[in-house]
């Protein structure tokens, strides 16, 4: 990806965010959005009390037994 040329830009309208904020037009920093990715990853593997999914609950094969009927 080719950089952009910030030389003909008025410094004083670059205005770069160090974190997502919803609806701003402002830049964002590559830093910042990976940031943001792991805190989310984070999120998605617990539960509202902190809980770790995938060790705290049950999965749905080992909780559902079935017998096959021919």
């Amino acid at each position: 990806m080719a950089e952009v040329d910030k030389s003909k830009i008025p410094a004083s309208r670059i205005v770069i965010d160090a974190t997502p904020v919803a609806g701003s037009n402002n830049l964002i920093t590559s830093g910042a959005v990976a940031k943001a990715l792991d805190e989310v990853a984070e999120q998605v593997q617990a539960d509202a009390e902190g809980n770790n999914i995938s060790s705290t609950y049950a999965k749905i094969a080992d909780v559902i037994f079935y017998e096959e009927m021919d």
